[in-house]
């Protein structure tokens, strides 16, 4: 077999390939280079999520008609010019192939104008090749029309999501854009309706409100050392499985998908559930930009500062961003003193407090059924390391409340899922965020059947219920958790993936080992946990209790 040069009508398209991935890879590459212009305002406009029409407007410094030919040409850049220029790459766009790509797999229509030229130009481009430039009247800066991506690659066309799906990957492009860049003011547009918005009136915390959690507050710590600076935002976000975290990540001003950034994250913030948007300021011959044709990659030449950066911030955004919360979460429930349980402050006959013992009145529970027979349990209190201890009259037996209670609410939502779905109205409807609202539609037929329900009104979309799951959380953070395992799982069993991700919540809601718990709240969780059909183990096989017999403790002390 002879080699030969491949025709320009397919290399081209195997390059646009590795640049153009979906319409948001559209909206990423052109919405840099109206940055690298200079622009002040940025408009998007997606028409079918992207998948028929993308229009990017903006009021940078143009392009002259004579460029016009050349920005649809590979390798062709106003940027770079020798190869030096790679070690210093100061500008989002360098490599000149966006525009190419784009006019190789969809026809291209580009209206632009410099500030100080008599005219404007327009160009036309169908299946890589121009079609119409001529002068026309057109205001200062750039007008970008994209149409019917992929129509010479049907293999490619047929992959695209949804047009929901395909508008919230480019709606979260142009969120961290306009984040990272709160001196412009963008807005995003999907089908004539607009979808967000902002003032460019340079206030990042005021941007990051407007897409982060209403009313929940917002941290920032800045880090200096080595090469780097580092600004960090974080919002805790209550009531999310720990170690969950919604991150963006921007090195010079250039959005990334790091995975150094994302394990320094993990690494410090085990117990941290939030959003965090990470701001690194790092001399530009320091990163390596020029990793893939995406530019979503950057590698580091001093990668341990990321980490240190990164741990050092997480530390002073201070500790009670260490402690996880549930809203409307009570860990047990109280019982009266009129029920059939006895109290008695009479310690039980030859039993001595150790020194790590803390004693309680004892509780005597005579109507708790265990394994088909008639007890008395007795409470005998909480040691120092967090456990509790019981006496049934033949053993020992002490009991991780964590675990314990882990295993109580996963069989609780267990319980309800198998059952009919129970509706829970909220006193008042919650307003989604732009970015939320657009995950909603794209899943609102399986939210819906989940037990989520929804209105449209004229400021949005609201949460009107949320589905009764025998635990109680906070209906956004349900919310946000259960998308989240829709979008990782998309073609499971939709029913068991909510299930066992509500029950994941509940675990990582459960009492803590430390927490102090009193004695009433002792024998409810007694009770409750040998409710369960598995009650030895947790729903991760960790055992919820230990027995020492009797005759063990005999053995030990001698009195065989």
């Amino acid at each position: 077999m002879s080699i030969k040069a491949l025709p320009e009508n397919v290399w081209s398209k195997i390059a646009a390939g590795e640049v153009v991935e979906r319409p948001a890879s559209v909206v990423k590459e052109l919405v840099e280079n109206s940055l690298d212009a200079h622009a002040k305002r940025i408009k998007v406009k997606l028409f079918d999520g992207g998948r028929l029409r993308i229009i990017i407007e903006d009021d940078g410094i143009g392009i002259s008609f004579e460029d016009l030919p050349l920005a649809l040409m590979y390798h062709a850049t106003s940027k770079i010019s020798e190869v030096e220029d790679l070690e210093n790459i100061n500008t989002l766009g360098y490599r000149g192939e966006a525009l190419a790509s784009i006019t190789a797999v969809a026809d291209v229509e580009i209206r632009s104008k410099q500030e100080n030229s008599e005219n404007g130009g327009l160009i036309r481009a169908h299946d890589g090749k121009i079609i119409e430039h001529e002068k026309i009247n057109h205001p200062k800066g750039t007008r970008i029309q994209v149409e019917n991506l992929f129509f010479t690659l049907p293999a490619r066309r047929k992959f695209l999501k949804t047009a929901q799906a395909e508008l919230r990957k480019s709606a979260e492009f142009l969120r961290e854009y306009a984040v990272c860049n709160p001196d412009v003011a963008f807005s995003l547009e999907s089908d004539m309706r607009e979808i967000f918005s902002t003032d460019g009136a340079c206030d990042k915390k005021r941007v990051l409100q407007k897409f982060w959690e209403k009313g929940a507050e917002i941290q920032t710590v800045n880090i200096s050392g080595g090469h780097l600076n580092l600004e960090c935002w974080f919002q805790s976000r209550a009531g999310i499985q720990s170690g969950y975290n919604n991150i963006m990540a921007f090195v010079n001003g250039r959005t990334v998908d790091d995975p150094i950034i994302k394990s320094a994250i993990r690494q410090a913030a085990r117990e941290l559930n939030g959003n965090w948007a990470l701001f690194f300021t790092i001399e530009a011959s320091l990163v390596d930009v020029n990793i893939h044709p995406a530019k979503l990659e950057v590698r580091f030449r001093y990668p341990d500062e990321i980490y240190k950066a990164i741990h050092s911030a997480v530390k002073n955004l201070g500790s009670p961003m260490f402690i996880p919360e549930v809203s409307n979460f009570n860990p047990l429930p109280k019982i009266s003193k009129k029920s059939n349980i006895k109290f008695s402050d009479t310690p039980r006959k030859n039993f001595v407090p150790q020194k790590n013992f803390t004693p309680e009145p004892q509780i005597y529970l005579e109507d708790l059924q265990v394994e088909n027979n008639e007890t008395e349990i007795i409470y005998m209190g909480q040691n120092s390391g967090g456990y509790l201890i019981y006496d049934d009259g033949e053993k020992i037996i002490l009991i991780d409340p964590h675990a314990a209670h882990e295993r109580i609410n996963y069989e609780k939502i267990k319980s309800k899922a198998e059952k009919s779905e129970n509706i829970q109205k909220l006193l008042t409807p919650l307003l989604l965020h732009p970015t939320l609202a657009l995950e909603v539609h794209e899943y609102e037929h399986e939210l819906k059947e989940a037990g989520f329900e929804f209105s449209n009104t004229d400021s949005g979309i609201e949460l009107n219920s949320v589905p009764s799951i025998g635990v109680e959380f906070e209906s956004l953070s349900l919310l946000r958790a259960s998308l989240s395992a829709l979008k990782n799982y998309h073609d499971a069993d939709t029913k068991n993936i909510l299930w066992r991700t509500w029950a994941t919540m509940a675990c990582k809601a459960s009492v803590k080992l430390t927490t102090k718990i009193s004695s009433e709240e002792a024998i409810i969780l007694w009770k409750d946990l040998h409710k369960c059909e598995q009650p030895y183990v947790c729903p991760h096989g960790r055992p919820t209790m230990i027995e020492i017999k009797n005759s063990e403790l005999q053995n030990k002390f001698g009195r065989e």
